[in-house]
């Protein structure tokens, strides 16, 4: 598959699952849901891409620690959309991807396409920077979670030993290990 279309199906789920996952909260726990969200998709990702070799080979500590963050990352979301609208959750989560795409900018035509994602999140979000302060305090740790997830992300995505999506499988099972005992 072109990686446009992993683009475009990871950021439907990135936003609709939670947006589902809401309804759940009055049947399960918040961690509860994070934990099904974590570990249905990792089951998806270990029976399609099989990735146990990576979690034991030259890769592997980078995966562990992707998934460390992936599994640490949920579960700051979820408790955070449990105390504050989604949209003003999603529109913190989105700051470090502003904040690393800015130090990446290299032309014009950058900057003009990170000020119109900019807007259209404001716009698409309605945030209000207002609610619950531990709301907020989590919305703000996912999102310097979610800044060090694409770091880590392309750290494996770069490394010779891994090959295309997974890395990503790999790290949802270290994921479901890690929030296991949170919300399994």
């Amino acid at each position: 598959m072109p990686p446009q279309l992993y683009f475009v199906v990871s950021a439907v789920f990135h936003y609709l699952g939670p947006a589902f996952a809401v309804l759940l909260f009055a049947r399960v726990d918040v961690l509860g849901v994070a934990w099904l969200r974590i570990a249905a998709a990792a089951v998806v990702f270990a029976l399609w891409r099989r990735p146990w070799h990576l979690l034991r080979g030259p890769a592997a500590r980078l995966v562990v620690a992707w998934g460390a963050v992936l599994a640490l990352m949920n579960c700051c979301f979820y408790l955070a959309i449990d105390r504050l609208p989604l949209g003003t959750v999603a529109a913190i989560e989105f700051l470090p991807v502003i904040v690393l795409a800015a130090i990446g900018a290299r032309t014009r035509r950058n900057v003009q396409a990170l000020a119109l994602a900019v807007a259209g999140v404001y716009l698409v979000t309605g945030v209000q920077l207002e609610g619950e302060l531990l709301g907020v305090g989590l919305a703000f740790a996912n999102a310097i979670l979610f800044a060090l997830y694409i770091v880590l992300a392309h750290r494996v995505a770069r490394h010779e030993d891994v090959s295309g999506i997974d890395g990503l499988a790999a790290s949802m099972l270290v994921a479901v290990v890690a929030v296991t005992p949170l919300g399994g």
